[in-house]
């Protein structure tokens, strides 16, 4: 099996919005950055976060609301 590369960039952002909301960084209910601001933050392109924040929303850390931004769901 041949070695594996660096971590895709949608994964880093994904680790790292995970380790930010486990640490309490955004609560509950609280809205996150945008995705222009997180993709500055990150120095990666607007598609590469709307990647990770897509996982995250499917795993229940946070739900996408159309127009209005994404949100904090759980603990």
């Amino acid at each position: 099996m041949p070695p594996r590369g660096p971590e895709l960039p949608s994964r880093q952002v994904e680790d790292d919005l995970r380790r930010r909301c486990s640490a309490g960084e955004w609560e509950p209910g609280e809205r996150l950055p945008a995705v222009a601001e997180l993709a500055h933050q990150y120095g990666v392109a607007r598609n590469t976060v709307i990647k990770a924040l897509r996982r995250l929303a499917e795993d229940g850390l946070v739900e996408i609301v159309p127009n209005w931004g994404t949100f904090r769901t759980r603990e």
